[in-house]
């Protein structure tokens, strides 16, 4: 469903470049505008994050572009971690918990759990330099139960 992303570089360093998409988001893409909307509103990620929401390829519908996923670039971890609390923030406010996936270099991590123990095996997971052992193989997607690389 998510294609791979990757950091590049800017004039103040490495930019951390990740995309966040919901599992099984309906036809009109609600649970990611909702997503979009919620990570908009919060000062602590646009502190330091450029958020843009990605479309759907195909044809729009009948209100416009269907909201596929949200990316989301900064240049630091505690950015990142921001984010990833946000993401676990807005789970939670959910009538069902929908699971999120968060790719980063090649990596992508399933957030679905919100206490501090989940964000930091997301976080883990994900990593500092990209975490190429994480999410391995076809399709392979690194659970933020099991993550693929232990930091």
């Amino acid at each position: 469903m998510l294609a791979a992303r990757t950091g590049s570089r800017t004039a103040a360093g490495a930019a951390v470049r990740v995309r966040i998409g919901v599992e099984q988001d309906t036809e009109t893409g609600e649970a990611a505008q909702s997503l979009y909307t919620w990570l908009s509103g919060d000062p602590e990620v646009l502190a330091g994050a450029g958020l843009s929401p990605v479309r759907r390829a195909e044809a729009p519908g009948p209100m416009g572009p269907v909201l596929e996923a949200v990316e989301a670039v900064f240049d630091s971890g505690v950015q990142l971690a921001s984010l990833v609390v946000a993401v676990a923030s807005w789970r939670s406010t959910r009538p069902r918990a929908e699971r999120v996936h968060i790719e980063r270099a090649g990596v992508r991590v399933t957030v679905d759990g919100g206490d501090p123990e989940a964000v930091a095996r997301v976080l883990r997971a994900l990593g500092e330099g990209g975490a190429p052992e994480a999410g391995r193989g076809e399709g392979g997607t690194a659970p933020a139960d099991r993550p693929g690389r232990q930091g």
